[in-house]
């Protein structure tokens, strides 16, 4: 299995690393977040904080009894306004065909989310209804005691990715980006190319080349989520409900079961050591997600060579995360060890799962 080396520490971030981001819990100011919610009829009073990492996230009561509502607010990161909107437009017309995600709320005048720019930067707001239910936090040893969430969980994309296939824009200018123009692959690593030194930024690209080249952009290809996990779904019963949509992009459904193999399956399979047994640790829930995945009619071809080179592209997103979100030199040891596994197989192009062999035996 190569490296045994203390890896849990670094995954168990990866699972959680909405709220582990140093120095980045800070909340608007009062007066901003006033001006930012006024269009849906909060006010900063109604808002109560619950994260940031990407973008800062707070739950709300709607006024006249309207019920719980998440706000989202995005300060830069490479998002326009209608990146935004056609994200929203996506994610209303899933919820209008079935498909368990949190839809979008309009402001009080109709539109679908609003901007505002002060002190040179520029805030997108965007509200979405509250997903029912509560996440859920497998663990290494009790697995298999969660088959029917995995197997829900991979009827719930299935479905989500039979709806992308004929979803066409009407508004070509607010479409979203193709997977390989991402923020993640393309502005992140851009500016933080010599913290991440030059083998691991030239194997990234090699990566998304040789990607580009292989895939079959007429087969299983649309709008993606780009960020499956059990930290974007809550759990009502063992019913799914997907939210957090702000990486969706043009993309290969097999990045989508790549994203969930890797936050969903391998990180909460591993026992504190890439051991002997998490391939076994690792087969169960895989087969339960891709019988309920397959369950839906989606004719997805499973092409297990590019299955793998997205989950290692996974794995280079989630170390340049790291990276730009943390004080790495601050990390305890142990930490900074898994960094630099994770390091080494960007680079090596090789990784403690073998993809291949693990989708064979399913």
């Amino acid at each position: 299995m190569g490296d045994s080396i203390l890896y849990r520490s670094v995954h168990l971030c990866t699972t959680t690393r909405r709220g582990s981001a140093i120095a980045q819990t800070r909340m608007c100011p009062s007066l901003l977040l006033d001006q930012l919610v006024e269009p849906y009829g909060l006010r900063a009073d109604d808002l109560v904080f619950l994260r940031k990492s990407q973008n800062s996230v707070y739950r709300a009561r709607r006024p006249s009894g309207g019920g719980v509502c998440i706000v989202r607010i995005s300060e830069g990161r490479h998002r326009t306004l209608t990146e935004v909107e056609t994200e929203l437009k996506w994610v209303s017309r899933l919820a209008a065909r079935g498909v368990s995600v949190c839809a979008p709320l309009p402001t009080l005048a109709g539109e679908w989310c609003v901007s505002l720019r002060q002190g040179g930067a520029e805030y997108v707001v965007a509200c979405f209804e509250q997903a029912p239910g509560q996440q859920i936090s497998p663990k290494s040893d009790d697995l298999p005691r969660y088959a029917a969430e995995y197997g829900q969980l991979g009827r719930l994309l299935g479905h989500l990715h039979r709806e992308s296939i004929p979803y066409k824009p009407h508004d070509s200018s607010g479409h979203r980006s193709s997977w390989h123009e991402s923020r993640l692959l393309c502005q992140d690593v851009s500016a933080m190319e010599e913290r991440l030194g030059e083998d691991f930024c030239h194997s990234v690209a090699t990566l998304v080349a040789d990607l580009r080249q292989s895939l079959d952009v007429t087969m299983g290809y649309g709008l993606v989520h780009g960020d499956v996990s059990f930290n974007n779904c809550h759990f009502d019963g063992v019913h799914p409900w997907l939210f957090d949509f702000d990486n969706c992009e043009y993309g290969s459904f097999l990045q989508d079961i790549a994203t969930v193999l890797y936050d969903s399956i391998y990180c909460r399979a591993l026992n504190r050591f890439a051991d002997a047994e998490l391939h076994q640790r690792m087969l169960p829930p895989l087969a339960s997600f891709l019988e309920g995945y397959f369950g839906t009619g989606i004719g997805t071809v499973l092409d297990e060579s590019l299955i793998g080179k997205f989950f290692l592209l996974r794995e280079a997103i989630i170390y340049v995360h790291y990276h730009r979100t943390l004080d790495v030199g601050s990390l305890p040891q142990s930490f900074r060890d898994g960094l630099e596994v994770m390091r080494r197989n960007v680079e090596s192009q090789s990784h403690q799962v073998d993809v291949c062999q693990l989708l064979s035996q399913c």
